[in-house]
């Protein structure tokens, strides 16, 4: 756990979670009340909302989990030292971490704010908390397999709640989602605490229709759920003034962290202190061939610096051991490329689903029938997915290509010359490769969302990635997390029950949408 994420907010969710009970004199009680602490019995739902966007943004975006272990696994950045988790050996506290805040933290502040929109008779904070708790359990069920899902937050009466299957989980979150975007009305009670989409209705509506398109598409290879897959997204794009998604890069679900700890980018904390992450050589590979100089995928002068020895990107192989890693090209720390400063910055956004995203999406639906309706092609939505993760980075390419090539200096290029020339290089559309154009595509956009890259990797199998070179997971890349160890202990029952229905509890057992043998 990043010590970002242990803030004064949580306070409001452990109130939520720890009780004393009644044992103690009334006198006991007032002497150790905490003068800073939230009245729980008052609504302050906008202090809610606020804490749960961050806290999720926290969690998702933290070196530990969205840069060691989505990323480096996902093969878009490798560590140059201390490099066990680029070698599939993720640390306990960690796991345990993230399924402690995760709950305990915006989890439990989503059901809370779920509740005082109830009481309070507003239906768009009840809708705002949905797609955020929507989220949060995605997350977890795609991270660990089966969870507590329903009994959850039942914490008066269920102490040690049930694991639910990973397929209930689904369906249940995207009956949610539709439910919260048909309660969300942008002509309705306005909500406070905003710091998504400030108050902006139509946006989250958006939101919960891109992250319910994102849920039918991880499922879809359970091809006995086709049929309704098929109907829900047919439903949405036949009707998009009730189903809106997003629909340009103004209306990504992305949260702009601000400019000073700590509610800068955890990123940004990290690299103060911190230089032991490389651009993966994967990813390099992928995006800039030295023999084809003058036509790379430019969004390449975003994503990844040039060394500080000299010369343009060059990536670091993953799961080196730290000998290894430290010697490569002789110095791994200065012959290869570090993160790009864009993503470097205090108020960096945190990518929670863009147009890009989506777009690829309704690229493999209608590629795989299960998008029937509307006029757009698979190409069409194909080549508009890497246009708009151009548009998405669109003055940074602008402004960095005459940083490394001298020839644009003084040209007013536009980012569409420079997304027209990539069609012409590289990205151009191949129908005989549809859905490895597709996957790959979508993982290049993924950049910097560590979490679902992974997570997507892990559903399509593309790109063909190689698994670590010293890696310790026998030859494998990792599949999920393992459960935390605290679970064990505290409702290892229930824990047990779930495994021995999901497999082993390793990171080698497959979730339940994840039929693919990678």
């Amino acid at each position: 756990m990043s010590m970002k994420s242990i803030k004064f907010k949580y306070l409001i969710a452990l109130t939520f979670v720890v009780t004393l009970g009644n044992s103690c004199t009334k006198d006991f009680e007032e002497i150790n009340k905490n003068p800073n602490a939230i009245d729980i019995t008052k609504e302050y739902p906008d202090k809610l909302l606020a804490n749960a966007i961050e806290g999720i943004a926290d969690q998702v975006f933290d070196v530990w989990l969205g840069h060691e272990i989505g990323s480096c696994w996902v093969q878009h950045m490798a560590k140059v030292q201390y490099t066990d988790e680029d070698r599939y050996v993720p640390r306990n506290d960690v796991i345990n971490s993230v399924w402690n805040w995760l709950y305990a933290g915006p989890g439990m502040e989503t059901q809370r704010l779920y509740e005082m929109g109830e009481h309070l008779g507003n239906q768009n904070y009840q809708g705002v908390a949905l797609v955020l708790k929507s989220y949060i359990f995605s997350v977890l069920t795609d991270l660990y397999g089966d969870i507590p899902y329903k009994e959850a937050f039942k914490i008066d009466s269920i102490l040690m709640p049930k694991f639910d299957q990973q397929e209930f989980v689904y369906i249940d979150l995207i009956n949610k989602l539709k439910y919260a975007n048909s309660i969300l009305l942008e002509d309705g009670t306005p909500i406070e605490g905003d710091i998504l989409f400030n108050g902006d209705i139509n946006k989250w509506r958006r939101f919960a229709n891109s992250l319910r398109l994102r849920l039918l598409m991880r499922m879809s290879y359970q091809s006995e759920y086709h049929d309704f897959i098929r109907e829900e997204i047919n439903s949405m794009i036949s009707d998009a003034a009730s189903n809106p998604l997003i629909s340009k890069n103004s209306e990504n679900a992305a949260l702009i962290f601000l400019g000073s700890y700590p509610n800068n980018h955890p990123l940004n904390e990290t690299y103060k202190t911190r230089d032991d992450h490389r651009v993966s050589k994967t990813l390099i590979d992928a995006m800039y061939n030295p023999n084809n100089h003058d036509h790379p995928d430019w969004r390449i002068v975003v994503y990844a610096e040039t060394p500080e020895a000299g010369g343009y990107w060059i990536g670091l192989p993953n799961g080196l051991t730290s000998a290894k890693a430290a010697a490569y090209l002789g110095n791994g720390i200065t012959r290869t490329s570090k993160l790009g400063e864009y993503f470097r910055r205090a108020d960096a956004p945190g990518m929670f689903i863009s147009r890009a995203e989506v777009c690829f999406l309704l690229a493999e639906a209608s590629y795989r029938g299960l998008l029937t309706v509307g006029t757009e092609t698979v190409q069409d939505y194909y080549e508009m997915g890497i246009k708009e993760s151009y548009n998405q980075f669109a003055s940074e390419i602008v402004s960095k290509v005459p940083d490394y090539y001298s020839d644009f200096i003084g040209i007013s290029t536009t980012v569409d010359d420079f997304y027209n020339d990539y069609m012409a290089n590289g990205g151009a559309w191949d129908a005989t490769k549809a859905l490895e154009k597709i996957y790959t595509q979508k993982w290049i956009a993924m950049f910097d969302q560590g979490l679902q890259a992974w997570f997507e990797w892990r559903r399509t199998g593309y790109p063909q990635l190689t698994p670590a070179e010293d890696g310790l997971n026998n030859g494998r890349i990792p599949q999920r997390l393992r459960y935390p160890s605290d679970e064990y202990s505290r409702n290892g029952k229930k824990l047990t029950e779930a495994i021995t229905r999901q497999g082993e509890d390793d990171l080698n057992t497959r979730v339940w949408w994840d039929v693919a043998d990678n």
